[in-house]
């Protein structure tokens, strides 16, 4: 053991390394009549134990001949626990563990007969692929939880076959949660599909699911990636929304940056408020959907076509447009005019009907939100009046009132 070869890392299926653990601690508590409620810092030999015990620090530093950390078998028993998928062994302890059981090498120790053959044939493939193959580490980017910003962090393991996500939660008492997802990953026509799992004890659960776009590239040559997400939060509400993925070097800097409490201003426009919730309870009437249910007769009332003419200073700039039907989209009537970003919704209790727009072509505004008096509009057969702000082609800030008007059989 003088001359191990310390490169190098050993991948080992859960099973494998569940079994591996196994036999470790059964062959370590045989040796020494080891009962039960045997405390683990002094099992593994870290922290606060005693090192004139039994513990297996001091008995695979024997087969070494050298220092072994005490915790390292420990770290990788808890990733079990998480149910990640593959356990990483490096350095001197991919060799320690199998020495101490009276084994040469992983080879020896998977022709034992407490494997079935299915599992030797999942071992074997996986040692047959290079256990050098670079992993991919990502930091996540979302509007989440609490109408704030996060991360988390993201690994790809084995040529873009699996991964690992971890979500990582301080509340207002510093305390930290983590969340832990693993899962496959799938390519197809430009896309790669993370489908991922969670394990509460020995259960396994449905995660949360992916699409990120990658084009006719490796995913691995981009440095961000954009896709959605579908699954449920911390709070068991079903939500779906937009996350980036930014590219780092290594599993040292993706911890850094989800320690650092700063987000990228670019990354944080593209994604503040990109967020859809279901409460996770179910409506009886639809008029329970949402706070603004009640008033959707407002919005269905709102369709037509219509001339809306802005009052600036002495000067009056008029715009033609229709409002669609049950999709209540803005559509513009002007030749060589564009309607763009156009949101409609109904405010103060179906009081008041907000068109909010940006216009592309030649005209004095490009950027505009009306507020009308819902009762008036809805009735408008001649003309009724409302208020609105805007940006002139000029960038200034402008505001004063607008004339609509409906255009007959329009």
């Amino acid at each position: 053991m003088d001359n191990i070869e310390k490169r190098g890392t050993l991948i080992l299926t859960k099973v494998v390394f569940s079994i591996l653990l196994k036999k470790l601690i059964d062959h370590f508590t045989k040796k020494y009549k080891i009962k039960d409620n045997y405390k683990e810092t002094q099992l593994f030999g870290f922290g606060n134990y005693n090192p004139e015990k039994p513990n297996f620090k001091n008995d695979f530093e024997l087969v070494l001949k050298g220092f072994v950390n005490g915790k390292y078998l420990y770290n990788k028993r808890r990733e079990v626990s998480t149910g990640k998928p593959f356990i990483k062994i490096s350095r001197e302890y991919k060799y320690i563990y199998f020495n101490y059981l009276g084994f040469k090498d992983i080879h020896e120790f998977i022709n034992q007969d407490f494997f079935t053959p299915d599992q030797k044939r999942k071992q074997l493939e996986t040692l047959q692929q290079d256990n050098n193959i670079e992993d991919y580490y990502y930091v996540c980017y979302y509007y989440g939880e609490d109408r704030k910003m996060n991360k988390g962090q993201v690994i790809i393991y084995k040529q873009w076959k699996n991964i690992e996500m971890k979500y990582i939660y301080v509340n207002k008492f510093s305390k930290t949660s983590i969340y832990s997802f693993f899962g496959t990953i799938t390519h197809s026509e430009g896309f790669v599909f993370f489908d991922t799992s969670f394990y509460v004890g020995s259960k396994k659960n449905e995660g949360a699911k992916y699409i990120f776009f990658v084009g006719k590239s490796a995913p691995h040559e981009r440095e961000f990636l954009i896709g959605t997400y579908s699954g449920f939060d911390k709070y068991d509400n079903t939500i779906a929304g937009k996350m980036i993925l930014k590219k780092y070097n290594s599993k040292v800097e993706i911890e850094d940056e989800i320690t650092n409490k700063s987000f990228d201003p670019i990354i944080c426009q593209e994604l503040n408020k990109n967020r859809i919730i279901v409460e996770s309870s179910i409506r009886k009437n639809p008029l329970l959907f949402s706070k603004k249910s009640p008033y959707a007769q407002v919005l269905l009332n709102s369709a037509g076509s219509y001339i809306f003419d802005f009052k600036i200073e002495k000067n009056s700039y008029k715009l033609k447009f229709k409002i669609e039907k049950y999709h209540y989209n803005i559509i513009s009537l002007n030749d060589s005019i564009i309607i763009e970003d156009d949101k409609i919704t109904v405010l103060n209790k179906g009081q008041i009907l907000n068109l909010d727009f940006s216009i592309s072509g030649m005209f004095h505004l490009q950027k505009v939100s009306i507020y009308i008096k819902a009762l008036d509009f809805i009735k408008c057969e001649e003309e009724t009046q409302g208020i609105y702000n805007g940006v002139d082609i000029n960038n200034n800030i402008v505001s004063g009132n607008v004339i609509i008007e409906p255009i007959k059989n329009g």
